[in-house]
């Protein structure tokens, strides 16, 4: 491997994440032994006296007074001790909330772990490059539509012929007071594609590409009939260069590294035991079919 390759490697954030998984592992060996060790003391640390009158204080906006800071430490006591004992008497692994609290504290410590990598400028190009897609602006368009129902009406696509026939196509205000009421805007301003594929439906949504702006075009089908629409203004979907959106482009990686690191660090302490699963299985439902 030249150096050249070497200097690459070391930038890679997945052999980042395997070297970290690997330090945290060994790491909680050596808190773990620490403790078996010497099990049966417990350190208050100045770190924990000044946490403890800190929460104080927050709460009182003054500092504890003498006795009232050994109420503190007595009640920290207790608590230290009430955890040390129901861990050794196996209470927390039969208590699903407690287990999930505790998963939550030691994902927290990983991530915070985690957050210390930033990407290069290539390294973050590179990503938003395989991620285009993700964050192209959509289509959006302005435009007024006119609704004649199948339900209500019995030819409602040449109901529809007929009244475009006798339009002012040129005026947006002209079908003010034909069609048919409908749940849904009669006016739509700077809407996403997707929204308006959601209110109309995808055929709608396809056929207004086809349509020529300023005039009132149609029919136009949809789900619940025919609609003539006048087109205001159509803006063509985009690809922002990575500058536009970098703020929520390195959000991203920075979340797509954090559950990498997650996983690799889960790799990483995985191989330290050895899992057992007993049978029968519980029954699992089929995968769907590809």
């Amino acid at each position: 491997m030249t150096d050249g390759q070497s200097r690459g490697l070391l930038r890679e954030p997945l052999l980042h994440f395997a070297l970290l998984g690997a330090g945290l592992f060994a790491l909680f060996i050596a808190l773990s032994d620490d403790t078996a060790i010497d099990d049966q003391t417990i350190v208050v640390s100045a770190e924990r006296q000044a946490q403890l009158a800190a929460s104080f204080e927050r709460v009182w906006r003054r500092p504890p007074t003498e006795s009232e800071f050994k109420g503190l430490l007595d009640d920290w006591l207790r608590e230290e001790l009430a955890n040390r004992e129901a861990l050794q008497l196996g209470l927390a692994e039969q208590d699903p909330i407690v287990r999930r609290r505790l998963r939550q504290k030691y994902e927290a410590f990983v991530d915070q772990l985690s957050m210390g990598i930033t990407p290069t400028d290539e390294e973050l190009q590179r990503w938003y490059d395989e991620r285009r897609g993700d964050y192209a602006e959509q289509p959006r368009y302005t435009l007024q539509q006119v609704f004649f129902s199948q339900e209500r009406r019995e030819h409602a696509r040449s109901d529809a012929l007929r009244a475009l026939e006798n339009l002012d196509q040129t005026d947006v205000a002209a079908a003010l007071n034909i069609g048919d009421g409908l749940a849904l805007p009669r006016r739509v301003q700077q809407e996403r594609a997707t929204a308006v594929a959601s209110a109309f439906g995808n055929a709608f949504l396809q056929a207004l590409d086809e349509l020529d702006t300023g005039r009132w075009s149609g029919p136009v089908s949809s789900a619940y009939g025919e609609h003539l629409v006048f087109v205001e203004k159509r803006i063509a979907g985009r690809e922002p260069a990575l500058d536009e959106v970098r703020d929520t482009v390195l959000r991203d990686w920075r979340d797509a590294q954090r559950r990498a690191a997650r996983d690799r660090i889960y790799d990483e302490l995985l191989q330290g035991y050895e899992v057992e699963i007993a049978s029968p299985q519980r029954p699992t439902t089929p995968e769907p079919d590809a």
